[in-house]
This record gives structure tokens, C-alpha cells and sequence, in this order.
């Protein structure tokens, strides 16, 4: 399967074998000018805003001028915490995004998966037999539409992207589903494939590298 989807997709190993390893990551360029804008509005709006805090700090007279406001002194603090929030959080988010990536090992009848980030890494695992099939659901953005193959579980936080791409011929999915040995699903099987939480986790080491 050609890949063009949000997620960048690295296959290790044989498409139709087991084991399957997938790594899944945001895209870089797609990122990019995000990451330049909230670049460009916290040098802006938040540096100076830094730059003044301090020189309100290290200036006497500026600091009795504010112990004699205070209401002006928690306006100009509100105000600056605002304005942080409102740029540092989005970069942050962005940051975190480019950084982070997935995991996901298919084999000896287990489907692992590992969430990592800059700061964390979070895994769990689920009996492949617990999973009730493979679906294909369609995600339209103002540029594209997208055809998503998931590893449905009944506990939609299970549930799996596999792969992500413009065009997923029917032989591929019937392949894919022959191995994992898994049904193929209606369209409009419930999956939830948010990033999961809770279940069975287990040590960042066990990870596949």
C-alpha cells in the first residue's frame, strides 16, 4: 500500500507476514509552517513581554510603582499569561507532535503498542484473538480523502490505524485480513481510534526497537 496520509508510515519486514511492525509519525513538512507561525508570533508578543518582566524586576522605581498599583500590577500579570498561553501552549503542542511517535508490533498472536514522546513512553498489549476484524473508513479533509484500515477491537480504545492512503486496493485488505486471520468489517464498525489509555502496559524496555 502506497502511504500519503497525515501519518507517516514505516513498514518493517514483509507486507503480507507476520510479524508486522509499523511506525507511525506526523508528518515534518506539514508541521512546518505551524511551527513557524507560533515561532514567529511568541518572538513577537511573548519575548518582549519577558523582556519587560524582567526590566519591571530589576527596576526599583518600576517595582514601587507597581506595589503602589496592585490592581494594575495583577492586570499586566493576567495579561501576560494570557498572551503566553495563547502561543506557548499551540508550540508546545506542535513541538511535542513532531517529536512523538507510535509503535505498532503485530506478532506471536499479540498487538503491541507503544506511544512515545520527548518526555514519556507509554505501551500496552492485547491478544490479537480479542480483536473483532479489520474495517476501512474514509477521512475526508479540505485537500484529500483518505481511506483508513483499522484493527477493530471492542473496546474502541484498542483499536488500531494500520495504514492510511488515497487508494487501498480490495486484494490488499482480504490479504491482510487472511493473515492476522480476522474478518473484514462493515465500513461502519464502530473503532474509536484515539491514542489509548489504561489496560495491560508494560515496561518501555519491552518496546520493539
Amino acid at each position: 500500500m502506497q502511504q500519503q496520509s497525515p501519518e507517516h508510515v514505516e513498514i518493517s519486514g514483509e507486507a503480507y507476514r507476520l510479524p508486522i511492525t509499523l511506525r507511525q509519525s506526523e508528518p515534518k513538512l506539514a508541521r512546518l509552517p505551524g511551527l513557524l507561525l507560533m515561532s514567529t508570533l511568541a518572538a513577537l508578543i511573548v519575548v518582549p513581554q519577558i523582556g519587560l518582566a524582567v526590566y519591571a524586576l530589576a527596576s526599583a522605581e518600576l517595582r514601587a510603582a507597581l506595589a503602589a498599583h496592585p490592581i494594575a500590577a495583577i492586570e499586566l500579570a493576567v495579561a501576560f499569561t494570557f498572551w503566553a498561553g495563547l502561543v506557548c501552549w499551540p508550540l508546545r503542542n506542535i513541538i511535542l507532535a513532531m517529536a512523538s511517535d507510535r509503535i505498532i508490533d503485530i506478532r506471536n498472536g499479540e498487538v503491541m503498542v507503544v506511544d512515545r514522546t520527548p518526555f514519556s513512553t507509554h505501551g500496552w498489549r492485547m491478544p490479537l484473538v480479542t480483536y473483532s476484524g479489520i474495517t476501512v473508513h474514509l477521512r475526508t479533509s479540505l485537500s484529500s480523502v483518505l481511506r483508513e484500515v483499522v484493527l477493530v477491537h471492542p473496546d474502541p480504545r484498542r483499536s488500531v490505524i494500520l495504514a492510511m492512503a488515497e487508494q487501498i486496493g480490495k486484494r490488499e485488505i482480504l490479504e491482510l485480513c487472511r493473515i492476522l486471520g480476522l474478518p473484514l468489517l462493515r465500513p461502519d464498525a464502530p473503532t474509536g481510534t484515539s491514542r489509548p489509555s489504561g489496560g495491560h502496559k508494560f515496561d518501555a524496555d519491552l518496546a520493539p526497537a
